[in-house]
């Protein structure tokens, strides 16, 4: 209505319809005659002294006369085309709903009557029990729709009009909903809403209503698109409203709200993805905690194929705030399934949390799935096949470690031609030694195999073409290969120098950095199930190195692409054998720049004088280089730790800000003198990995497998194996995500096998002990052909478990199948998104607000938004007071004009003019009851 009134034009036409009084008073004071009476001139002095009140009594009524008017124009105004709906939304309005189902939304509290309820149980009564109420208040038609989060693709549940059935209807809706455990998109569901509205007639409104939590990890992660997601509706003047459903309720400040903590299972994964029969294996799992009270004694119960007798059972004793644990433990897996029951061969292994504690349930269960074989089978190529049965072969040793010492592995020899005649994926890894070259098909296979997940293990030697190496499995860094390959290896060791060697007893392989001892192909080695150092078994292993004699290997150089290349780790290398004068100058150098002399350092100067003094002794020398490199590791006491005073004080100089300079100097001479050229590296590679050692894997160019030192060959062959095999044990598959595979159409019947294997812990109490663990069928499915290339595409996971498909290769596709169809299985786990859905951090107001222009953001204690739904002006006409003012003034301004109208009674005058009054009433000359003008 103060639209309409600031107009021009419409306040013209109320001041118009206002003055009409004025002019009818102003008229009848116009129209009467004045007529000169002598009788008359009694009356004015009555007629003066009652003037004044007269007059204001004539304004009063005139003033109430306006009002009445006004009011009267106020009230009919609307109709007569000021618009009260005028800047509100005439059309047809379709609300589109999204709810979020996603796992985070499952976490609950309690309420103030005791009992308790989620964040999802809270945003579905939202819905149903405010926003399609409100809505249903406007006059115009408003028509709902809602989808789910976890599945934005599915059809719309339409409601139609919101009226009481509909809203009855949602309601039931609403309750066969629960949350899921598909991790869903808001991103997507915001495009859909945008599709929506694009397919939508011009005719028709739209407002989005989307009932989340609200976290800051989806805001930071998805901020940017979310952004995006909201102008392009903003484009089409669809109203966006963010509803935060999370406890407790948000207030309108700048700081995060209050969040719920919560402690989640993170990871489960197996060490290798196809595990031998009585063999333990190994498994890691990650637990975090994110809220900020420290947790203790937190058990968790380890199951396999749903029972806990043949599990066991691992505790973390404290886990602070916002920290990590990594917990490792092995398992012996016995069920390797028959010919009736083939899906057998596949065993899950459950963690679950069995302790109370605070924070929702959906992250304390997670899933890992693993092959049982008999026996792992192992493809192993000898460069020399001839030599196979000698000590002098290539792979008489790491045979006789697989298949003697290790156990549980089935060693097949074979040649560089099996690379391109065998089915690969059928092998736990694949191990190439001195071979001396690969063609370009036998290349891409052995590519494809890593890619996919597959573990290659390459050792050189003699044979060895390196242009050919460099050109099909390096590639300038975008090979499998971790390193090109120089012109040629280094020289044979003479023979003086071998037996001076073998009296030397300095360590012949290093560690090259502290943090390679982490890595997944030495971490046994030096670490425990807990994840704490295992100096024992780490230091009696590296005693054994100093007995090491590597006599000819293929020296790598430090430089090229292969230093940037994230994935390739230099794990072992030789010591540096060259001369000492060649790092004499440097030495001494450094030796200058130690203020030992300074006052400043006072502190220290009796430990960096004697560091001083042993530099000066060693470097001017003729020692070998490696007592140089054990002064300086002394001098910055990073690499040793002997635990006496003078390592202290030096750990506690070189922590000085000014000594970091001086600090970087030494490290890199330290380096250099230490460290030769490299012996063992580790790639990744797609989803698999890859391993290369410079030497020969026999006694050609080292004495490494049966030499003096030969007592540390066999643990790092074995930790090398397990490392090619847990190639493609990632544990990122995640529930709701589609899964897709391809196959060679030519080599594979057109449907895949599918089956869900899972033991649902969720219904149960932490002290569960067992649950069933069946396997179901959920039938074939075919491919989808193009090109030669069949695709598999698998939309029905929103459960989590294992999913295991059966590929069937075709007769005669497959060596040694002779004629036989041969089945091949792929299993994978899938689980929450934990990682994302564990954190309940709850996004800052100004952080929702910059990356959603334009939305409102509502919490479910503030209704008073859900006006606007309403679509309809609360104005001065909707309020019964205006009426009963309306009804005061017309009886006022009656009253006032039978008042003015000189109806009065016979002695009114009296009081004014006393004679006058007397003189006519002992005339009897009655009192005229019409206005009169005396001129």
């Amino acid at each position: 209505m103060l639209d309409a009134f600031v107009n021009p034009w419409s306040m013209a036409a109320g001041a118009a319809l206002i003055s009409v009084p004025i002019a009818i008073h102003l008229i009848n004071r116009l129209r009467f005659k004045r007529v000169h009476w002598a009788a008359m001139e009694f009356l004015l002095k009555a007629q003066k002294r009652m003037k004044r009140k007269l007059i204001l009594q004539q304004l009063l009524l005139l003033l109430l006369r306006c009002l009445m008017v006004a009011l009267l124009g106020l009230i009919v105004g609307r109709y007569l085309g000021f618009d009260p709906l005028k800047g509100r939304e005439t059309r047809n309005t379709i609300h589109y709903a999204i709810l979020d189902d996603s796992p985070s939304m499952s976490d609950d509290w309690s309420e103030d009557t005791g009992g308790s309820t989620d964040s999802f149980t809270v945003a579905k009564q939202f819905l149903a029990e405010k926003i399609a109420p409100s809505a249903m208040e406007a006059s115009n038609p408003q028509l709902l729709e809602v989808v789910r989060l976890s599945d934005p693709v599915a059809p719309l549940r339409s409601f139609g009009r919101i009226n009481t059935a509909t809203t009855e209807e949602l309601k039931g809706y609403l309750n066969t909903l629960q949350s899921s455990a598909v991790r869903g998109s808001l991103v997507n569901a915001l495009r859909k809403a945008k599709a929506v509205a694009d397919a939508d007639k011009p005719e028709t409104a739209r407002v989005v209503h989307v009932l989340t939590d609200l976290r800051a990890i989806d805001w930071d992660l998805d901020g940017p698109a979310l952004r995006t997601a909201i102008e392009d509706l903003s484009k089409q003047n669809v109203k966006v409203h963010l509803i935060d459903a999370a406890h407790k309720y948000r207030k309108d400040e700048k700081r995060p709200p209050i969040h719920h903590d919560n402690v989640a299972i993170v990871e489960l994964r197996p060490s290798r993805r196809v595990v031998p029969r009585f063999e333990q294996t190994e498994f890691v799992m990650r637990v975090k905690n994110y809220g900020v009270a420290e947790l203790k004694d937190l058990r968790f119960a380890i199951s396999v194929n749903g029972s806990d007798d043949l599990g066991q059972s691992v505790v973390i004793p404290t886990l602070p705030g916002n920290q990590e644990e990594q917990i490792r433990f092995k398992l012996e897996m016995k069920r390797t399934g028959t010919v009736d029951k083939p899906l057998e061969r596949f065993s899950i292994v459950t963690a679950r949390l069995a302790t109370d504690t605070p924070g929702p349930t959906f992250d304390n269960v997670r899933h890992a799935v693993v092959e049982v074989r008999d026996r792992l089978p192992i493809l192993a190529i000898d460069g020399r096949p001839a030599e196979r049965d000698k000590k002098e072969g290539d792979s008489f040793f790491l045979r006789n470690i697989f298949t003697n010492v290790s156990g549980g592995f089935a060693w097949q020899p074979g040649t560089v031609n099996d690379l391109d005649k065998l089915d690969l994926k059928q092998f736990s890894c694949i191990l190439l030694m001195n071979v001396p070259t690969l063609s370009e098909e036998e290349s891409k296979k052995l590519e494809e195999y890593v890619r996919n997940g597959g573990g290659v293990g390459i050792f050189l030697g003699p044979d060895v073409k390196p242009a050919d190496y460099n050109a099909m499995l390096y590639k300038d860094g975008a090979g499998l290969m971790p390193v090109p390959l120089p012109e040629k290896s280094s020289e044979p060791m003479p023979e003086e120098q071998v037996f001076e060697k073998l009296f030397n007893f300095q360590k012949k392989i290093l560690l090259r950095e502290k943090s390679s001892s982490r890595h997944p192909a030495l971490f046994n080695i030096y670490f425990n199930e807990r994840g704490r150092p295992d100096k024992e078994n780490s230091q009696g292993l590296e005693k054994f190195f100093n007995f090491v004699l590597v006599k000819q290997y293929w020296p790598i150089k430090r430089i090229g692409k292969w230093r940037d290349d994230p994935s390739v780790t230099e794990l072992y290398c030789l010591p540096n054998e060259s001369a000492m004068g060649q790092y004499e100058p440097a030495a001494l150098a450094l030796m200058n720049k130690l203020p030992a002399d300074d006052a400043k350092y006072a502190k220290f100067k009796e430990v960096l004088t004697t560091a001083k003094g042993e530099i000066r002794k060693v470097a001017s020398s003729t020692e070998p280089l490696f007592k140089l490199a054990v002064v300086l590791d002394r001098l910055l006491s990073d690499q040793v730790s002997e635990g006496d005073a003078a390592e202290a004080l030096l750990r506690e100089f070189w922590a000085l800000p000014e000594n970091a300079d001086l600090k970087s100097e030494a490290m890199r001479l330290r380096d250099a003198v230490k460290f030769g050229d490299p012996l063992y590296f580790a790639k990744t590679f797609g989803t698999g990995r890859v391993t290369l050692i410079t030497t020969t894997a026999g006694e050609q160019w080292t004495d490494w497998p049966a030499g003096p030192g030969g007592r540390s060959y066999p643990p790092i062959m074995a930790e090398m194996e397990r490392y090619l095999s847990s190639g493609g044990t990632s544990d990122a598959n995640t529930v709701g995500t589609p899964v897709t595979m391809k196959f060679d159409s030519a080599s594979y019947k057109p449907q895949v096998g599918r089956a869900f294997l899972t033991a649902d812990y969720s219904k149960g109490s932490p002290a569960t002990r067992s649950v069933p663990a069946d396997i179901v069928d959920l039938k074939e499915q075919p491919m989808v052909v193009e090109q030669g290339t069949g695709t598999l595409t698998f939309t029905d996971d929103a459960k989590e478990g294992a999913y295991i498909f059966t590929a069937t290769r075709l007769k005669n596709s497959a060596s040694g199948s002779e004629g036989a169809e041969v089945p091949e299985y792929i299993a994978m786990a899938l689980n929450v998104d934990a990682a994302r859905e564990g954190d309940l951090r709850r996004a800052a107001r100004d952080d929702v607000l910059r990356q959603a222009p334009g939305a409102g953001l509502h919490s479910l204690g503030d209704a008073s938004w859900l006006d606007e739904l309403k679509n309809k002006r609360t104005d001065l006409t909707e309020a019964g007071w205006i009426f009963l003012v309306l009804l005061l003034v017309l009886i006022a301004e009656q009253w006032m004009a039978t008042r003015l109208s000189f109806h009065t009674a016979g002695n009114a005058m009296d009081s004014f003019a006393p004679s006058a009054a007397a003189t006519f009433a002992r005339a009897q000359v009655p009192v005229s009851r019409e206005p009169t003008t005396v001129a």
